[in-house]
C-alpha cells in the first residue's frame, strides 16, 4: 500500500559530503559562478552580501549608511536585469532627529539597520528558473528602523510605510510553507510566496522577537505586534494584538489624531500628553456615537450560523453595531472613519473587530472562500457591500462573491444591483433584507 504514495519522478540520490571549498547542489554552485546572471542568483547574493555586512554594523553612523549600502547593492541588481527603479527602494532621506525632553533625550535615525538587522529569501534551489518577474519587490519608507538582529524574509513583495519599527529579534515572514509536505525536510515546503504582498503601514511596530507569519499580509497603521507574539493573520490600523492576533486594545484618540491632523514624523514626536488627546477625542466622539443596534428576527434567523463578517466600503462600515456578536472584519479607502468605529467596539467590549485601508477598486487583498488553511476553512459567512463610485460595480460584488464561504450570504445595495445583472457564479438570491435604513439584495452563495 506504501507503494502507491511514492511519485516516480521525484529521484533521491544519495552523494558525496563536499569536500572544503567545494560545492553541493545546484544553487550553491550557481551562487559561486561568476557567470551566472539568472534572476534568482543575483537576488539571492545580494541579499546574503548584505546579511554578512550588517554583522559588522556599529553605531548610529553604521546603521544609516548601511540603509545606502542596501538601497544601492538591490538597485544594482533591478540595473542588471532591467527592473524599474521603484522595484527595490529605501527612502534614506531625512536628518537624524535628537528629541529632548525633561527626563533626557533619544535619536531617531533615518531608515537605518542595527547590528544582525537583514532581508533574507526563501530556499531557492528548486526556483533557479524564475523570471524577472517572479522577483519580490522591496519597498521601505522613511524612519524605519530595524532593530537588531531583525529578520524579513522577502519571498514576495514586502512594502514598509514610514516610521516602521522592528524591534530587536523580530521576524516577517513572507514564503510559503505546505502544511501537508515533507516532514521536516524537503526544500520545496519553503517556497516563494504567492500570496499577496506584505504591507507595513506607517507606524506600525512589531514588538521584540515577535514572530509575523506568511498569511499576515497587512501590519495596521500605527498598530502594535506584542513582545515575543506569534501572528498569522492580519493585523488592523490602531489595534494592540498579543499572541496568535488577539486584539488587547484598540487606540481610537490616535486615529483620531492621526487622520484628522496628518502629521508629519516630527511632529508626532513633540506629543507626549496622549491622555489630553483621549480626553479631546472623547469629548468629540460623544457628541456623536455609533450606536448599538438591534435587528429583527428575520435578519437574525439570516446571521445566525455565519459567524464572521466582511464589511466593504465606508458606508457598509457603519453597520458593525449590528454584528457586535461575531468576528468583523472591515475594509475601506479612507480611514477617517476609524475612530469611531475603535471606539464603539471598545465601549462594547467587540474584540473581534479589524480595521483596514488598504480597499482597491479592482481586487481584495484576501484567499477565495472555500480554501483551506492548516486545514481551516477560509472565507466569510457575511460580506455586505456599501454604495460604490466604481465604474464597475460588477467587479466589485463578483469580489464578494469570491471571498464569501460557501453558503454564506452576500449583501449588495439595491440600487446598485441592476448595473451587475450579467454576474456570472453558483448562487442564489434570497428575499431582500433592510438594514440601516438602505435595502439589501441577498445572494447565498453555493
Amino acid at each position: 500500500m506504501f507503494e502507491r504514495y511514492l511519485d516516480r519522478n521525484v529521484n533521491v540520490e544519495a552523494v558525496a559530503a563536499p569536500e572544503v571549498g567545494s560545492t553541493i547542489g545546484a544553487l550553491e554552485q550557481a551562487l559561486r559562478d561568476p557567470e551566472d546572471r539568472r534572476p534568482i542568483p543575483l537576488y539571492v547574493n545580494a541579499l546574503r552580501e548584505l546579511r554578512k555586512g550588517s554583522q559588522a554594523i556599529n553605531g548610529h553612523g553604521d546603521e544609516i549608511r548601511f540603509s545606502h549600502t542596501a538601497h544601492a547593492r538591490l538597485r544594482a541588481v533591478a540595473a542588471e536585469l532591467d527592473l524599474s527603479a521603484s522595484h527595490y527602494h529605501f527612502d534614506t532621506s531625512g536628518s537624524p532627529l535628537i528629541v529632548r525632553e525633561s527626563t533626557g533625550e533619544h535619536v531617531i535615525s533615518p531608515t537605518h539597520f542595527e547590528n544582525g538587522a537583514y532581508f533574507s529569501h526563501p530556499h531557492a534551489d528548486h526556483q533557479l528558473e524564475h523570471s524577472i518577474a517572479d522577483l519580490p519587490k522591496i519597498q521601505v519608507g522613511k524612519y524605519v528602523r530595524l532593530g537588531r538582529n531583525a529578520a524579513i524574509n522577502a519571498g514576495g513583495d514586502v512594502y514598509v510605510g514610514d516610521a516602521v519599527w522592528l524591534s530587536p529579534g523580530s521576524q516577517l515572514l513572507r514564503q510559503d510553507h505546505d502544511p501537508y509536505g515533507r516532514p521536516s525536510v524537503g526544500s520545496r515546503t519553503v517556497a516563494m510566496t504567492r500570496l499577496p504582498a506584505v504591507r507595513l503601514c506607517d507606524y506600525a511596530w512589531v514588538g521584540r522577537e515577535a514572530i509575523v507569519g506568511w498569511n499576515a499580509d497587512y501590519l495596521g497603521k500605527s498598530s502594535i505586534v506584542g513582545l515575543r507574539s506569534v501572528v498569522n493573520s492580519w493585523v488592523g490600523d490602531y489595534s494592540i494584538v498579543g499572541d496568535q492576533g488577539k486584539v488587547l486594545q484598540y487606540l481610537p484618540y490616535k486615529a483620531w489624531l492621526m487622520e484628522r491632523f496628518q502629521p508629519a514624523v516630527e511632529q508626532t514626536l513633540q506629543i507626549s500628553d496622549w491622555a489630553a488627546v483621549n480626553s479631546d477625542w472623547l469629548t468629540t466622539y460623544r457628541d456623536n456615537p455609533l450606536q448599538s443596534v438591534y435587528t429583527s428576527t428575520g435578519v437574525n434567523a439570516l446571521f445566525a450560523n455565519l459567524s464572521s463578517v466582511l464589511l466593504i466600503g465606508p458606508q457598509a462600515a457603519q453597520l458593525a453595531p449590528y454584528f457586535r456578536e461575531h468576528s468583523t472584519d472591515i475594509i475601506s479607502h479612507s480611514r477617517e472613519h476609524f475612530a469611531a468605529l475603535l471606539q464603539w467596539a471598545q465601549d462594547n467590549g467587540q474584540r473581534r473587530l479589524r480595521v483596514r485601508g488598504d480597499l482597491s477598486a479592482t481586487a481584495l487583498p484576501f484567499i477565495s472562500g472555500g480554501h483551506y488553511h492548516y486545514r481551516r476553512k477560509l472565507g466569510y459567512g457575511v460580506v455586505i457591500i456599501g454604495s460604490s463610485d466604481s465604474t464597475e460595480p460588477a467587479t466589485v460584488l463578483a469580489e464578494g462573491l469570491r471571498v464569501c464561504a460557501p453558503g454564506g450570504v452576500v449583501l449588495y445595495p439595491l440600487s446598485d444591483l441592476e448595473a451587475s445583472q450579467d454576474l456570472s457564479g453558483d448562487w442564489q438570491r434570497l428575499p431582500d433584507i433592510r438594514l440601516n435604513e438602505q435595502d439589501f439584495a441577498v445572494l447565498q452563495k453555493a
